[in-house]
């Protein structure tokens, strides 16, 4: 959002969004709304990606990593945001998250898809998740960005097969299972 838009929107606080009736995320004060619920096919994907995630996270010596579908992360007193799918290896003390997870997966829908691509990447990036990968639903595309040494996403070129580094934990994921 340009700077000139964002002397004529209202700017909103965490502590307003709190007495919210509808989901909602926050980003630098601007409100989305999260309402209708997100299709039968991008939760099929999203419980796709979480079940895989969690599954190889089991079968390694990878106890303090875990998966979550959206949960509120804080990042400041203006921006809350709910990936659709993190992994988080440190322990989450209070109501919600307030520290970076190790990777985010959003999973594009029409209503999101320009977010996604623009203000969570540069937001994500700003926070220094080490994996942001988007989904594609539609076109059954997956992209993967990785944090690069000047702090900056860099795109992955992978196959269908990806292996993620969690922490000390190696999670392999092939993402030609999401679309069955």
């Amino acid at each position: 959002m340009t700077q000139a838009a964002r002397i004529y929107a209202s700017h909103y606080t965490v502590a307003e969004w709190e007495s919210w009736q509808e989901q909602w995320e926050l980003i630098e004060g601007v409100p989305y709304c999260m309402n209708p619920a997100p299709s039968i096919r991008h939760q099929q994907i999203c419980l796709s990606i979480s079940s895989l995630i969690l599954e190889k996270l089991k079968n390694k010596i990878c106890k303090k990593c875990k998966v979550f579908i959206p949960i509120d992360w804080q990042i400041s007193e203006d921006t809350v945001v709910q990936p659709d799918v993190l992994v988080i290896c440190e322990p989450i003390k209070g109501i919600r998250l307030t520290f970076p997870p190790e990777a985010i997966f959003e999973i594009l829908s029409p209503s999101t898809r320009k977010k996604d691509k623009t203000e969570k990447f540069e937001l994500y990036q700003s926070q220094k998740v080490k994996y942001y990968t988007l989904v594609d639903p539609e076109t059954e595309e997956v992209e993967i960005f990785t944090l690069g040494p000047e702090g900056f996403y860099q795109k992955v070129d992978f196959n269908s097969t990806y292996s993620f580094e969690f922490g000390e934990c190696k999670v392999e994921i092939d993402f030609k299972s999401i679309w069955e």
